[in-house]
């Protein structure tokens, strides 16, 4: 076998590598990075922009503080109620919504059902008649 069999194998077998990865990547299309509903939360981004302009304009934006097994959100103001959503960065199935509803400034959640890691905290939630929203990330210990 000369040099010229070898090269035409060789890039044969290189062609038949790239087809595979590009079918492989086109019948596993899970971009985890691309929200099912974009062009819905596209068409409401004046709400979230008002939600987040509220926030930077009352200084409303809540503190986080987690203790052993519990976070503890401390709001500006009393009479809170909304909703938190947990969003781990790494594994989109383990997100969570969780509704809420404060008399006081604060909001104590056990940890116990949450993995360890990075979280990103979206808090939703209304005082009055404005309504707030702020991304804070929390790293669970």
């Amino acid at each position: 076998m000369n040099w010229g069999y070898k090269i035409v194998f060789g890039l044969g077998a290189f062609m038949l590598f790239i087809v595979g990865a590009g079918v492989y990547m086109v019948s596993n299309d899970s971009d985890s990075l691309v929200d099912p509903d974009y062009y819905e939360k596209g068409l409401n981004y004046d709400d979230t922009y008002h939600k987040k302009e509220n926030l930077l304009n009352h200084e409303a934006k809540p503190n986080l503080q987690v203790t052993k097994d519990t976070l503890t959100i401390t709001f500006v103001a009393a009479g809170n109620k909304g909703n938190l959503n947990f969003k781990r960065p790494d594994n989109g199935k383990l997100d969570k919504t969780l509704p809420f509803a404060t008399q006081t400034n604060q909001f104590k959640l056990p940890l116990s059902s949450f993995e360890k890691g990075n979280w990103n905290v979206e808090i939703d939630w209304k005082n009055g008649d404005l309504d707030y929203l702020s991304d804070q990330a929390l790293f669970i210990q």
